[in-house]
């Protein structure tokens, strides 16, 4: 028997299309080490291309970076996100620190074992893998569940394992589990994910 495709029309303008790569590491000094890949294929208000967003704790200080595809590009996801302030859990929002910077950002071809991204600018070079990934899902959030006037869909996947290389060392931290994803989602969910087709819109 033939399933027909379920159709769901939805009025409400598009906010943004993406993919989105989380990699939060916890140090053996119980700090943060955060990488973030967003993939747009738009954004309201940002524009269409990759930023990535850095800030980890090192010996000589804190990197904390606001890399894009373009300045500009970068510079309006950052002001953007500075309308967030915090993180739930606190901690600053990576990237808001530093100017702008332009980089070459490339993704590795994706499989089933995981993702690869690297991040090369003047200064510095980011490598960050995730792998070993748990079942993919999808999820379904009107507003407001996620957000107070926005719908969400995305395919969600968590990583068991994942990796930060920055300017040639690794940082040592692993992943943990995200008390406020596992809270939003009622099951288990790593600090190192992604969301796959990652659509915001308008509620309606």
């Amino acid at each position: 028997m033939l399933c027909r495709p379920m159709i769901d029309i939805h009025d409400g303008e598009i906010v943004h299309s993406m993919d989105h790569f989380v990699l939060d590491l916890k140090t053996p000094e119980n700090t943060n080490a955060y990488f973030t890949i967003y993939s747009l294929g738009m954004m309201r208000d940002v524009g269409t291309g990759l930023v990535a967003l850095l800030r980890i704790e090192t010996a000589d200080g804190v990197i904390d970076g606001c890399y894009g595809e373009t300045i500009g590009l970068a510079a309006r996801m950052q002001r953007r996100l500075r309308t967030k302030g915090a993180k739930e859990d606190g901690t600053p929002v990576a990237g808001m620190a530093s100017t702008p910077i332009r980089a070459t950002i490339r993704r590795a071809p994706t499989s089933q074992q995981g993702e690869h991204w690297t991040v090369e600018t003047a200064e510095h070079t980011v490598v960050a893998s995730w792998s070993h990934p748990e079942p993919a899902f999808w999820l379904s959030a009107p507003a407001p569940e996620f957000h107070a006037t926005h719908d969400y869909s995305t395919a969600m996947i968590s990583y068991r394992e994942a990796e930060l290389v920055v300017d040639g060392k690794t940082v040592d931290g692993s992943p943990f589990p995200h008390e406020v994803w596992e809270q939003r989602l009622q099951r288990p969910f790593s600090s190192c994910h992604a969301a796959l087709s990652e659509i915001a819109i308008e509620a309606s």
